[in-house]
């Protein structure tokens, strides 16, 4: 199997990569690991992996200065059907549009957009929430047989980042959610197509339990 984890100048590359590295080496897993931008070499892979750290607009330039680059993925994810997993911006981008900054057009593969955390409410030690939501979560699962989320239990931790959430009316695609001052969609998808908000390279053991529930994923 070819990964192409998809490199147009912003995300953590480095720790994406060694994160998937480590799972296929740790489950002797038959996969070839690249980081490009090349669209040949995109359009050859059968799972794509697209990181983003940054704003959402930002994130959104780096791919379109990428000739054709966001019509490729739309055509391998959605008419070709490669596995794809976005990861924070990476999932952003998968909705219909973001308001960071200014409202920015994402890749409507499916419903809702993006708005900024609020800051109502005050957190177990009873301080002001603080935005972003940095650190570690647990997540509540609405879809408990999901096989993305098998072996993980509702207690475990992982690591979030950002100070935007996904607002949608369309609750059959969101799998996973976290608590903060407001429920926040934490884990989206359809069909071959999944999003996290969190960051599972950042996220431990939990991190490469769902990474390499990812990479076996047959949808």
């Amino acid at each position: 199997m070819n990964l192409v984890i998809i490199d147009y100048g912003s995300g953590n590359l480095r720790s994406v990569e060694n994160a998937f590295k480590n799972s296929v080496e740790t489950n002797k897993l038959n996969f070839t690991i690249q980081v490009t931008n090349e669209l040949e070499l995109i359009s050859k892979a059968d799972h794509l992996v697209l990181p983003g750290v940054g704003s959402f607009p930002d994130c959104k330039k780096g791919l379109e200065d990428i000739k054709g680059l966001v019509n490729l993925l739309t055509n391998e994810v959605i008419n070709n059907k490669k596995k794809f997993l976005g990861i924070c911006v990476g999932m952003q981008l998968m909705v219909n549009f973001s308001l960071e900054k200014q409202r920015t057009e994402g890749f409507c593969w499916l419903d809702g957009n993006f708005k900024k955390i609020g800051k109502k409410g005050l957190d177990y030690l009873g301080r002001d929430y603080k935005i972003p939501h940095m650190g570690w979560n647990n997540l509540q699962f609405n879809y408990n047989n999901h096989p993305i989320l098998e072996n993980i239990t509702e207690n475990e931790q992982f690591y979030f980042v950002h100070s935007f959430a996904l607002e949608s009316k369309n609750t059959n695609q969101i799998i996973a959610i976290t608590n903060y001052n407001q429920k926040i969609p934490a884990i989206i998808g359809k069909d071959n197509y999944i999003g996290v908000q969190f960051h599972p390279e950042k996220s431990g053991n939990s991190g490469q339990k769902f990474i390499y529930n990812w990479l076996k994923w047959y949808p």
